[in-house]
């Protein structure tokens, strides 16, 4: 079971995630995080591109 500060870390984390996906799908690049391995940035953007094309008008 995850303490109330193990829970607050992994909410921040999480909401990090989205904040910069979302930037991404309006075309803001940033630069990659330094906690974030380059790989896992790259399968996001990836991710993100993916469902650009889906749902393009």
């Amino acid at each position: 079971m995850l303490t109330d500060d193990q829970k607050r870390q992994r909410f921040k984390q999480l909401q990090a995630k989205n904040y910069r996906a979302s930037l991404l799908l309006e075309g803001i690049h940033l630069e990659p995080d330094e906690s974030e391995s380059h790989e896992s940035v790259l399968a996001e953007v990836e991710h993100i591109n993916k469902l650009k094309g889906r749902y393009a008008r």
